[in-house]
């Protein structure tokens, strides 16, 4: 079959222009990296805040304590990149965090601070772990995780974050000298681990760890620069209420932004009135956001305090990690500007819009330029340079590109049933996943690989990764996302993986049979779960039931969408749930709503 590979419309970063090396070198080659007057990082609960050469300082501290205490980068038992978790909440220090552990040749994992004991669990299980920086607030959560792990991991340690830091100030100068730092060659930078992203991948299932390298992750810092070159610059000032366990702010916030110049402002978790005491007070321009917090922006009343300063200084909001219906977008252009295309009386324009990409796209796959004169809300931007598509539909056949004038058109021949050149939006580029950790089979169903050095290809033309997500990509190189082939729920931006609630709900004595799907929730601009039971007899309270579902999983992961009961799970004859069945039914007795609050 005739493969049809759509390109960004920017070109490619010339390959002598791409950097090879390790993170922090990257970092060190910023221009900004030995400016000590320039704020790259800002605490917003303490104020304390650090130019970039600052934080390579409080970085070199931090190298010689996990070298000479707790032997990070010894290469004992032939363990040259130890897997460290990482389980601390937003916080100025992360940075120089990362980089001490990547200077000695660590691989770090970052773990949600939602997470409780079974999920660190699973999580210190996958990366097999031999040490975890958590918060103080966390640190008992992490003991107990790493006690139930058993013999296999007794050997892990748990370094209190807030302890390492006081720690710091006593370190002495000779030991920050003696203390190695690893160098990656260019052959090195593409193979060498730089982080184990916790993702339930492109076909959802349990959590599974996203092998990610030097390469990739500095790749897309300046593909992302390349394809939106108005975004980001000296003068930018961003808040940081993503996690940065999650790879979405983790990037944004201690990559992309710092080596560009960027100021970032950290918040320890979101909480709305803080984001906007922050953004009055820092006098922030750019909001890297999610859609539940842009929802907020269009309908809570506090936000009307608050308009003067959103005015005075916003230019930027980047939605990301879920879809964003062009509805919301037009209501917080409206809100902030008084019309839809965002543009304020002194000719100043509020942009909010779209971008796409993945755990294993390192994280941005899709974005375009905040000025780009083809912007349009409903689409996620453009491929960034270096990366390729493909559109594969059902049949294996791979789409071109739709010819339309309007963008939101493509919705209305959505809704309409209209025949559109659609399918599973195939990646590949110098951004993408090595494979999942330990996980062959799962990296072997994820891509579709190619004879690349026979074809004359760059190393990272090896595979197509199949996202598992249906889209098309018009005219003008935009692309949409239509639906998702996955069974992964996207609640309040996190990963969920349905056969792991499943599993839990299945533990109960009542409950016979289940199945798992997300619900979409336009208010709360979200996907919940939703269990449908089938219970042993009708007497059961399937209300009980949800409620001690929900006191075991963290928020993100209990049933808000509710529960119904039916009389049997339809399934194919090997046993599949049909969950597409499901997402069809109509008139359901939904229970529980009334307890599901987000």
């Amino acid at each position: 079959m005739v493969q049809i590979i759509h390109k960004s419309p920017n070109g490619d970063i010339p390959e002598s222009q791409l950097f090879y090396g390790s993170i922090p070198d990257f970092m060190r080659s910023s221009k900004f990296a030995n400016n000590d007057e320039r704020i790259s990082v800002v605490d917003y609960d303490t104020d304390k805040s650090m130019s970039l050469a600052r934080v390579f300082k409080v970085s070199g501290m931090l190298r010689a304590q996990f070298f000479h205490t707790y032997d990070v980068g010894k290469k004992k038992d032939g363990d040259d990149h130890p897997k460290v978790i990482f389980y601390v909440g937003n916080t100025a220090d992360n940075l120089a965090c990362h980089l001490a552990l990547h200077d000695l040749g660590a691989i770090i994992s970052p773990a949600s601070t939602a997470y409780d004991v079974n999920d660190l669990l699973h999580q210190i299980q996958v990366v097999d772990a031999s040490l975890i920086v958590a918060e103080a607030a966390r640190a008992e959560v992490a003991r107990q995780a790493v006690a139930k792990a058993g013999d296999q991991f007794k050997h892990v340690k748990v370094v209190v974050f807030e302890e390492l830091l006081e720690q710091n100030r006593r370190v002495r100068p000779n030991l920050i000298r003696v203390a190695p730092i690893v160098h990656l060659s260019k052959e090195q930078s593409y193979t060498t681990l730089a982080y184990l992203g916790m993702s339930s991948g492109t076909s959802g299932g349990v959590p599974k760890a996203v092998e990610l390298t030097h390469f990739a992750m500095t790749s897309n810092v300046l593909q992302t620069a390349a394809n939106a070159p108005n975004l980001v610059d000296d003068d930018t000032v961003c808040s940081a209420v993503i996690p940065t366990s999650h790879i979405y702010g983790l990037a944004l916030f201690m990559l992309h932004m710092p080596f560009l110049g960027a100021k970032v402002v950290y918040h320890k978790k979101f909480d709305l009135v803080e984001m906007l005491e922050g953004q009055k007070k820092h006098r922030v321009n750019y909001w890297v956001l999610v859609p539940p917090i842009i929802v907020a922006l269009a309908k809570h009343p506090i936000i009307d305090r608050y308009l003067d300063s959103i005015r005075a200084n916003l230019k930027t909001i980047t939605s990301g990690a879920a879809p964003l219906g062009g509805n919301v977008v037009d209501a917080v252009q409206t809100r902030f500007t008084g019309n839809t295309k965002g543009t304020l009386p002194n000719g100043r324009r509020i942009v909010v819009y779209q971008g796409y990409g993945l755990t294993e796209t390192a994280p941005i796959a899709c974005l375009c330029d905040p000025l780009w004169d083809n912007l349009n809300v409903v689409t996620v931007g453009t491929l960034v340079p270096n990366t390729e598509a493909r559109i594969v539909d059902e049949n294996g056949e791979d789409q071109p590109a739709f010819e339309v004038a309007d963008a939101r058109a493509l919705g209305d021949a959505v809704r309409r049933g209209d025949k559109i050149p659609s399918g599973e939006l195939y990646l590949r580029g110098a951004q993408i996943m090595s494979g999942y950790h330990k996980n062959a089979k799962s990296t072997e169903e994820s891509f579709e690989y190619v004879d690349y050095k026979a074809q004359g290809l760059r190393h990272y033309q090896d595979r197509w990764l199949k996202t598992g997500d249906v889209a098309v990509i018009d005219n003008f190189g935009r692309i949409q996302i239509v639906d998702r082939t996955k069974e992964l729920i996207k609640s309040m931006s996190k990963q969920v993986a349905p056969a792991e609630l499943e599993a839990l709900l299945l533990s109960h004595p009542d409950v016979v049979d289940v199945a798992v799907i997300g619900v979409w929730q336009e208010e709360k601009a979200t996907e919940s779960a939703r269990a449908f039971l089938v219970v042993r007899d009708a007497k059961v309270d399937v209300v009980a039931i949800k409620k001690w579902m929900d006191e075991q999983v963290p928020s993100y992961k209990r049933l808000y969408g509710g529960v119904v009961v039916i009389d049997a799970i339809p399934k194919n004859p090997s046993g599949k749930i049909l969950r597409r069945l499901l997402r069809q039914r109509k008139d359901d007795v939904v229970l529980g709503l009334d307890v599901a609050k987000l």
